[in-house]
């Protein structure tokens, strides 16, 4: 509706009715949630506004939205596979939303293209279904029966793969990854640990403690990493911006811009394994100024793996 709306003279009340087949009273209340709509920072000057002036409506302060927004058609494609596959992964319901929309850019496509991306559909639905198999089974099979599971997993922020008993609560789907939720005895706290790191499950047949759970937060986004006391204090410089990159992916990390064009990254880590192996991907684009024991890993992994190389 905002496009019809933010033409210079904007569109009248009887026409948006007819438009989008509503009455009177919905159009006043979609007009009024236009005033809470907007772009970050979503300050007052961020938001977007309407009048009606006789017949007319019009809405201000949305030059973002001046013209209908068009996909290009390989941006089209590309939902239209990514969606497919999501739905037929069971991650979003058949009968929704999503297959709404898709269907819309569905009638824009001819026999053959949707033959092609058919195939295209179904490789991505094969690499979804990934964790799905044995190991997939045997962790749902703890959940239902209530019964204690023995991992194999690799921790990436110690960079070691361990043996460790859990008591299965939940799974978990963010961001791509999925998770199960559960009582490791190793740590004696809640972990989540992601399906790809598990290198193999056991059933074992000890009965789950039916642990409390109301204690354990799971974070906005899973996986996010919050350093306790005894972290270490990182000090990373990157020219440019390239610093960035880093702190998308590392939630409690700082970034400073500096003078000379140059960004510094603190942080705050338990383990400095995991780290030394991430910065390696950053090449020559990094300077470790703190501390003097992840200078000295950074340089070790990088001269194993010029090594392997040779």
């Amino acid at each position: 509706m905002v496009p019809f709306l933010a033409r210079p003279g904007g569109a009248s009340v009887i026409e948006l009715c007819r438009q989008f087949d509503i009455d009177h009273d919905v159009l006043m209340q979609d007009l009024a949630t236009l005033q809470m709509c907007g772009v970050p920072d979503y300050s007052p000057a961020d938001l977007m506004d309407y009048c009606v002036v006789g017949d007319r409506a019009q809405v201000t302060m949305a030059d973002y939205f001046a013209r209908p927004l068009n996909l290009t058609r390989q941006e089209a494609l590309s939902l239209f596979v990514a969606g497919s596959a999501l739905i037929r992964s069971g991650i979003f319901r058949e009968e929704g939303p999503l297959r709404s929309a898709l269907d819309k850019i569905e009638l824009l496509l001819s026999d053959e293209s949707k033959e092609e991306l058919e195939e295209v559909i179904k490789r991505i639905e094969v690499e979804m279904r990934a964790y799905e198999g044995t190991m997939r089974g045997i962790i749902d099979e703890g959940l239902e029966r209530g019964m204690n599971l023995d991992l194999e997993y690799w921790s990436f922020s110690r960079d070691e793969v361990t043996r460790r008993e859990v008591e299965p609560m939940s799974l978990i789907c963010s961001q791509g990854f999925w998770y199960l939720l559960a009582w490791c005895h190793q740590s004696n706290d809640f972990r989540l640990f992601r399906l790809d790191r598990i290198g193999s499950v056991e059933l074992t047949d000890h009965p789950v403690a039916r642990r409390v759970r109301a204690s354990f937060d799971v974070p906005h986004v899973v996986g996010e990493y919050k350093p306790g006391k005894k972290a270490h204090q990182v000090k990373l410089r990157f020219p440019g911006k390239q610093g960035r990159r880093l702190v998308e992916e590392w939630p409690a990390a700082q970034v400073t811009d500096l003078e000379d064009g140059t960004v510094l990254v603190e942080l705050r880590t338990r383990n400095l394994a995991w780290l030394a192996t991430y910065l390696l991907r950053f090449g020559d684009n990094v300077h470790v100024e703190g501390p003097q024991e992840l200078v000295k890993m950074v340089e070790k992994k990088a001269r194993d793996l010029l090594k392997a190389y040779s």
